[in-house]
């Protein structure tokens, strides 16, 4: 009798469920607007494995490619790691004869259903992208926010977000990717 392996274990799961395999260890979906994105990491220490959950927006991230900067503007994906959604901590399986099917169990039980946490664009806003927690510029995901604001019809919201001070320890990228954003946005409330 051959064991199953972790990828196809993963493939039993998910591929039912309307993923596909994208490449050797990696499965994605499509619903709406929102992309979701499974990969089988492995570790390069000692051979175990963990599953990364990821997902984002494509819309939003096609407004951001869309607007003018010098810098590259782009989405950083919210992800988590399945043994954080467990238990809060960071879990790897080993080689073992169960080791496929508890990780599928665990994807089917854990995983599966993050996606489903965040519905709408004002999930995205407060749960991925901290709408309303702390200065905007200590926050990666700002830019993200500020169009995921400006979809949502707050362009007020999303403009006010770059009126905050700017720390000194904000990067150039950071600072430049912000202000790429603010002159569109600007742009967008002179247009209506």
């Amino acid at each position: 009798m051959t064991r199953l392996s972790y990828t196809k274990a993963l493939d039993n799961l998910l591929l039912p469920l309307g993923f596909e395999r994208q490449n050797k260890r990696e499965w994605v979906r499509v619903r709406g607007s929102m992309k979701e994105d499974l990969d089988l990491q492995k570790s390069w220490i000692d051979g175990s494995v963990t599953v990364n959950v990821w997902a984002k927006d494509l819309e939003t991230e096609r407004i951001l490619k869309s607007i003018e900067c010098e810098a590259v503007l782009w989405i950083r994906q919210s992800c988590v790691r399945i043994g954080t959604l467990i238990d809060g901590r960071d879990r790897w399986w080993k080689n073992n004869p169960n080791g496929p099917s508890e990780l599928a169990e665990a994807v089917r039980t854990y995983g599966v259903p993050w996606f489903d946490r965040v519905q709408s664009l004002e999930d995205q806003a407060a749960k991925w992208y901290s709408r309303g927690k702390g200065n905007p510029w200590r926050n990666t995901n700002t830019t993200v926010l500020a169009v995921t604001l400006y979809r949502l019809g707050a362009l007020d919201e999303a403009l006010a977000l770059f009126d905050a001070p700017v720390p000194r320890t904000v990067s150039q990228g950071t600072l430049a990717e912000g202000r790429c954003v603010q002159r569109w946005l600007a742009a967008q409330k002179g247009d209506m």
